[in-house]
């Protein structure tokens, strides 16, 4: 219905079908789309969650003006009077476009709010699956695919708060609220941390790491047999 309602205004329409794919999978269409000094309306999630994903993108020094909807909260009527009032005054020719991530990956995975982040690196030490890195002083998520759909865990233990999941349906901070109930979420992350890594932190986090290394050793195992095997086959040895 919103799409509906924005194909006949009289502005240019960009679709992003999958924002999360198309920014984790670092698709270059993207960054012809916003243009220095010009003014944009973007309908989506949490404008936390989308000003995390376009961070890559986008420069505070590029001067564009980017107004934010939240279509999880806002009704129809709203969003249609907001979308009325941003093309109002538009003098460009109507148009659409759509651009799609075109991969089969359901793109879950994390995106790091570094103005909470203190890169203390217990993400990094929880994750069985390599999805961050911890280097010179910063936590980076490197390997976006490695992560496990639907799982926040990381996100729930995380001390500041900082890790976002745009694509996490239960609301709240992990899923890039711009409103966060500080008291409420230190009370959440005490119980989450209790449960999820018992009542030794340290001990559970160490004991992730040795885990998470023996995995990285069996995929590097498995990938060069891989690699093996297919060279035999090349070489005709097979």
């Amino acid at each position: 219905m919103i799409e509906g309602y924005c194909r006949q205004a009289n502005a240019e329409i960009t679709k992003l079908s999958d924002l999360c794919g198309i920014t984790a999978l670092r698709d270059e269409q993207l960054n012809g789309i916003f243009s220095k000094g010009n003014e944009y309306l973007m309908v989506g999630c949490y404008s936390r969650s989308l000003k995390l994903l376009l961070g890559g993108v986008i420069k505070p020094v590029d001067s564009i003006s980017i107004q934010y909807l939240n279509f999880l909260e806002a009704s129809n009527e709203q969003l249609f009077q907001e979308i009325t009032s941003f093309v109002a005054n538009s003098t460009q020719q109507q148009s659409f476009q759509e651009i799609d991530a075109s991969t089969e990956w359901l793109s879950w995975f994390p995106v790091i709010d570094y103005s909470r982040c203190t890169a203390c690196g217990q993400c990094a030490d929880f994750c069985l699956f390599g999805v961050y890195e911890k280097t010179q002083g910063q936590v980076l998520v490197v390997n976006p695919q490695g992560c496990k759909n639907n799982c926040p865990a990381c996100a729930r233990i995380c001390p500041q708060t900082a890790i976002v999941f745009p694509k996490y349906k239960q609301g709240g901070a992990i899923s890039g609220s711009e409103v966060i109930d500080e008291l409420a979420e230190q009370k959440r992350q005490v119980m989450d941390i209790n449960s999820i890594l018992g009542g030794d932190i340290y001990s559970a986090l160490e004991q992730r790491k040795i885990k998470r290394q023996s995995i990285v050793r069996t995929e590097a195992m498995k990938k060069a047999m891989e690699e093996r095997t297919q060279a035999l086959k090349g070489s005709g040895t097979l």
